[in-house]
């Protein structure tokens, strides 16, 4: 009996061993490809921690929450979008970007100013990623992006580890003249000179989402030179129905009492 019961370990060590072996770096990214796939709609909050761009050693921590829905078609963004902005203690939002394949409404909450993109009016936007949010469809864009320029990438999936009581897996992309940060939508990857950049992921065992993503770029020639952006995601909920007239409504309305700036190309 007691040689029956080693056989069954070792068995069970022998598949347990070969599942994690198929889960390779390129194939969990592709089931993280897959599992955006699925998503309709999605909320998260987010914890913000990145370099200052106007001062390298200076650290920005910022809080957000967000509504998406995806618009498949959409060339900019990728969905209908509600970005609340908090400020330092989480009690006020300072900032409001809504967006409804239509218009893109950019209000501050602070001087009750608000900046108007009417992409109806100037179809051009729709040519431009105007702006850099890191949404589930960009984030998938660049996976598939990085897959498919597979020589200009070096990808390895590291320890295994537990993030907000989450077990995950570890990713770390690292490339050469290649930048991290988000393409648009209808633009390629473009080689940076000069450049390095890594990307490290966790992404969720269970659904393959995912919940942390560090994006790093550096010079070359002077390493120490560093920009980094490291967002946290958290308290995801996936397809609900979302109550479009609140989270995406661009009309007038919500503009009452505010200062409009009309956006021009």
């Amino acid at each position: 009996m007691k040689v029956i019961g080693i056989i069954c370990i070792i068995a069970t060590s022998i598949v347990f061993n070969s599942c994690k072996e198929k889960n390779t770096a390129l194939s969990i990214l592709q089931k993280s490809i897959n599992s955006i796939d699925t998503i309709e709609t999605v909320f998260y909050k987010q914890n913000v921690v990145r370099t200052n761009p106007r001062k390298l050693n200076d650290t920005i921590y910022t809080y957000r929450e967000m509504y998406f829905q995806r618009l498949s078609s959409d060339s900019v963004v990728g969905v209908k979008g509600h970005w609340y902005f908090y400020n330092d203690d989480k009690t006020k939002i300072t900032f409001e970007d809504v967006y409804d394949s239509d218009k893109l409404i950019r209000k501050n909450n602070q001087d009750s100013t608000a900046v108007r993109y009417d992409l109806i009016k100037y179809p051009e936007f729709k040519q431009t990623h105007f702006w850099g949010h890191n949404t589930p469809y960009a984030m998938q864009y660049v996976y598939k992006q990085i897959l498919q320029n597979m020589d200009s990438y070096k990808i390895q999936r590291l320890n295994d580890t537990i993030l907000n009581n989450t077990d995950c897996y570890q990713i770390i992309i690292n490339s050469e003249n290649k930048g991290s940060y988000l393409p648009g939508f209808k633009y390629k990857l473009i080689d940076v000179e000069n450049n390095g950049s890594v990307i490290l992921l966790n992404i969720d065992k269970s659904d393959y989402y995912p919940i942390r993503v560090r994006m790093e770029d550096y010079k070359i020639d002077n390493p120490k030179e560093r920009f980094f952006i490291d967002q946290l995601y958290f308290d995801l909920k996936f397809n609900f129905k979302i109550d479009d007239k609140k989270q995406f409504n661009t009309s007038d309305e919500i503009l009452n009492g505010f200062k409009i700036i009309e956006k021009t190309p």
